[in-house]
């Protein structure tokens, strides 16, 4: 008898320890079970499993956070179609997407099969190689998160780094929220509804300029029955609370298809070099006292520098705070011994003003349009770990009123001039040298980091070259926030394309 209950304490204590096991053990079992039931509501695994190809088609508005033409509602809304058609099995992929909004107009189809890949820009009739490292099946995950689908069978294969987060409230439903680690080492919570076992979103970690660390939210709905799967009608995406995109979805599991519906006519298509996966950090001294500090804030992200007899005005905060420091550091080095006094905005979207807050820390003033204040200030009181966080000061402004501010010592003179309403954004500052017929400008004119042709032009630039003509600015050198510096013949070859270089 006495041998009996040691052996059922034994069992006993066995089983406990095999139930409870670590915290991470717990977590890792609490979050698969939330899985399972998330696949058996969705359709189950084997239904899931045996998907080899998907078209999926979305269709809708959106609403880019802090990249509309006003920093302020009412917005108006872009526009964009994708159809994406993905072989599982022999991980190849045809996407085409047409997209619009505030002055900018796009076409391209990718496709990727065996390992390689190209983009074909319709506009352009260009035909770019993707590098061989981006063609690879793990770049194919990021169109996994398209659907929840897919996303579940991504949390079955990756089950160890599954994890249990606990419970929340979505649209007035309790919530399971577990996490994993998806094949691009991207880290995804996935939100399940605790009635219907059913994905209501997935959430990823960014920093906001504004509001620090914030969620980027993809939310399905409307789920209806398609076979033996539940599919979301309805597609939404949010981040940091606000609505960006709203689509439609049209889905079809494993539809028949042959190898020619991943083809893509190629003919007329100029095929040009790859894009370099790296951008030199560099300081290009334009003239004396004039440079453009190119890739440090961040790769494509640009800054203009103009030292007068004692400041320097810095044209351009892009990228974030800890990319602006190396910009500040950058610009100290190539003109010593005098202060940052001035920061100029050329406009209020998110990735020109990133890296503002090292410039207020710096101790300059900020030089905008007046609607922009409110997103300045609100950027300035951000909850972020950099040093405006550890030393607090508010802004600072000078605006720019009548359309123009000019700042000279005699010696040096940069005018700050509105070149709005653009179809980019209502107010649009440049800054123009006339000593020097140096025009600096951002998201106006582009030229590409490879062998493609400049043109055809935006509207935004049709826009831009009208408020050049009307103004009276005839420059001969055009720095740019994103891209390397262009000459005016480039600018001109570009609007030829359009039949506007007259």
């Amino acid at each position: 008898m006495r041998k009996l209950l040691i052996l059922l304490a034994w069992v006993a204590g066995a089983s406990a320890a095999a139930t409870t096991g670590t915290l991470t053990e717990q977590s890792q079992v609490r979050a698969r079970k939330i899985v399972d039931s998330a696949v058996a509501a969705i359709g189950g695994a084997e239904a899931l499993q045996s998907i080899d190809i998907v078209r999926l088609d979305l269709k809708g508005e959106t609403f880019p956070r802090l990249q509309m033409t006003t920093p302020d509602p009412p917005y108006e809304p872009g526009h964009f179609h994708e159809t994406l058609l993905l072989d599982l099995k022999r991980n190849r992929l045809l996407l085409e997407q047409r997209t619009s909004g505030a002055g900018f107009d796009g076409h391209l189809t990718v496709s990727i099969a065996d390992g390689e890949g190209t983009i074909y820009d319709h506009r352009a009739h260009t035909a770019t190689p993707v590098p061989a490292e981006q063609a690879s099946q793990q770049q194919f995950i990021q169109y996994y998160r398209r659907l929840p689908h897919l996303i579940l069978r991504q949390a079955l294969e990756r089950a160890n780094s599954l994890r249990y987060l606990g419970e929340d409230t979505f649209e007035g439903r309790r919530h399971h929220v577990v996490t994993f680690v998806m094949a691009d080492t991207q880290q995804v919570a996935l939100f399940v509804d605790a009635k219907t076992n059913l994905v209501s979103k997935y959430e990823l970690v960014f920093t906001d300029p504004l509001r620090g660390q914030q969620a980027s939210q993809i939310i399905f709905g409307s789920y209806a029955s398609a076979g033996k799967l539940k599919v979301p009608q309805q597609w939404s995406w949010r981040f940091a609370g606000d609505l960006v995109a709203r689509y439609r979805v049209d889905v079809d599991f494993d539809p028949a298809v042959t190898d020619r519906a991943f083809a893509v006519a190629s003919e007329g298509y100029r095929k040009v070099a790859a894009l370099p996966q790296t951008l030199e950090e560099r300081v290009e001294r334009l003239a004396d006292n004039v440079i453009v500090v190119h890739n440090v804030a961040n790769q494509n992200y640009n800054t203009m520098a103009v030292a007068f007899g004692d400041y320097i005005v810095a044209i351009e905060a892009p990228g974030s705070s800890e990319g602006a420091d190396k910009v500040i550091q950058k610009i100290k080095e190539a003109m010593p011994g005098k202060p940052i006094r001035y920061v100029a905005l050329t406009h209020h979207h998110s990735d020109h003003i990133g890296g503002l807050r090292s410039f207020i820390a710096e101790g300059a003033t900020v030089i905008t349009t007046r609607a922009n204040r409110g997103v300045v200030e609100t950027m300035a009181v951000a909850p972020q770990t950099d040093r405006l966080a550890r030393a607090p000061r508010k802004p600072e402004f000078l605006f720019v009123e009548g359309g123009r501010r000019v700042l000279t010592d005699g010696e040096q003179t940069v005018e700050l001039i509105d070149v709005g309403p653009n179809p980019h954004a209502r107010e649009m500052l440049i800054a123009w040298l006339p000593k020097q017929r140096i025009v600096f400008q951002g998201d106006l004119f582009f030229v590409p980091a490879n062998d493609a042709p400049v043109g055809p032009p935006q509207t935004s630039t049709l826009a831009f070259a009208s408020r050049l003509k009307e103004k009276g600015l005839a420059p001969q050198t055009i720095a740019s926030v994103h891209g390397r510096t262009a000459t005016i013949d480039e600018f001109r070859s570009a609007l030829e394309a359009s039949g506007a270089g007259n």
